[in-house]
């Protein structure tokens, strides 16, 4: 039997034929796109920004080096407020519009899901550091008591402006893993952002403040565009025409909310997602009431329900094959299967801010999920995820639990998606 350990290599220090290709010439440029559709936005009155993506004949951009760039002012006479969690809480939903108007990704309550995905994947040496200085990021393990006094982002003012800088990772379109060929588009991608009411997306300084309201400003894309040779450019669009279009794969969460009820003793909340191929599911419990308040972050406190147990039921077959289990004094098993779903469970490098004794407490960090990824640690695959589309099956979180308030769930459903880029200038995306 042929044992490829057995052969002798020198190792890579020394393999001196071993050279980096030299790069197709291209010139990179930063720009900046903003709104057609205003200068200024509120959260009560022209709270929707379209931010088309006009880039020149044959330029690709680069949206891993991209951001969203805005200055906000605290329109309120005689309170401070506060972000909860950073500058994309004022992101209530944030779509992507293809060339033909239509819709190639939508993800509803990007705020709350940014907060989790904060709480859970960045440390609190990131988040003191480039997330507080770019974002605006709190720079404290978050407390089990989320009120105004215990939020560690940076207060604004009464009539104050701070600006933020935000990369909008959690998309799938502007955190693709290829530069995007926007320049061949017949017309341009739109970047749409439904901006969060005041009263749910900042921490104010009292629960009844003056005017709670702010203002976005020098709203802008700032993004990398990179220009390539007539050559290349040639050589791209006979390579385009010849195969019909160009696919990139990369991955997007898609919202779907149900509701709780107060002293309800048992989950059985349906979840209408038909992707064929979901990698992971993150559930959020947040109380009704507490969405609504105006004093504490409303997007970032989560309730643990006093849940004992989970799993899916996906037509016939459960997931996992046994109730992923736990307690208020023990939840290190959903805590590992939360962290399965990030892929990332033995990795030491990741990051997070959520303590033990904030995950147990039943008002603070707590939120679970699932892995349904069958080469979750594979990144040279796509597509092994739980396909429930093909077939229509119902997804359906099941569980016990003793809810203690009326509760509203997010499920987020984290899936492969399909950017197709065709010949004839258009874009689809598939999931």
């Amino acid at each position: 039997m042929y044992n490829k350990y057995n052969k002798m290599a020198n190792p890579s220090g020394v393999q001196y034929s071993t050279v980096l290709n030299r790069a197709t010439p291209a010139i990179k440029q930063t720009r900046k796109f903003s709104a057609n559709n205003g200068a200024t936005f509120t959260d009560s009155t022209n709270n929707i920004i379209r931010i088309p993506l006009a880039v020149g004949s044959f330029q690709f951009v680069d949206t891993r080096a991209s951001y969203l760039s805005f200055t906000i002012t605290n329109n309120s006479t005689a309170q401070d407020a506060k972000f909860d969690t950073n500058g994309n809480c004022v992101i209530q939903r944030l779509r992507i519009e293809s060339p033909d108007g239509s819709t190639l990704e939508d993800i509803t309550d990007w705020n709350v899901l940014n907060a989790f995905l904060h709480d859970y994947t960045q440390g609190l040496d990131n988040a003191a550091t480039i997330g507080g200085m770019i974002e605006g990021q709190g720079t404290a393990i978050p407390n089990t008591t989320k009120s105004y006094a215990n939020n560690s982002c940076v207060a604004i003012g009464e009539g104050a402006s701070i600006s933020v800088c935000l990369p909008l990772a959690p998309c799938g379109v502007l955190n693709a893993n290829r530069y995007l060929p926007l320049g061949f588009l017949r017309s341009n991608l739109v970047i749409e952002i439904h901006l969060a009411p005041a009263v749910t997306c900042l921490n104010w300084e009292t629960a009844t403040p003056a005017s709670p309201g702010y203002t976005l400003s020098n709203v802008n894309y700032v993004a990398d565009i990179i220009s390539f040779s007539s050559q290349f450019n040639q050589n791209y669009e006979q390579m385009i025409s010849n195969i019909g279009g160009v696919q990139i794969s990369t991955q997007t969460y898609s919202n779907y909310i149900t509701n709780i009820a107060n002293a309800q003793s048992a989950l059985a909340e349906l979840i209408p997602a038909r992707q064929k191929s979901i990698k992971s599911i993150f559930f959020i419990m947040r109380h009704t009431a507490d969405i609504s308040t105006k004093n504490i972050d409303s997007l970032s406190t989560r309730q643990r329900n006093a849940l004992t147990a989970f799993q899916l039921k996906v037509g016939g077959a459960l997931f996992p094959a046994s109730q992923v289990q736990g307690s208020s004094t023990n939840s290190s098993e959903m805590g590992a299967e939360l962290y399965k779903a990030f892929a990332r469970l033995a990795d030491t490098s990741l990051g997070g801010k959520v303590t033990r004794a904030n995950y147990l407490t039943a008002e603070g960090s707590f939120a679970f999920g699932l892995d349904l990824e069958a080469f979750a640690n594979d990144s040279s695959v796509i597509e092994s995820g739980l396909n429930v589309g093909s077939q229509g099956l119902p997804v359906e979180l099941i569980g016990n639990l003793t809810s203690d308030g009326a509760t509203q769930l997010n499920s987020y459903v984290l899936s492969d998606m399909i950017l197709t880029f065709t010949s004839d200038g258009g874009v689809i995306s598939s999931l």
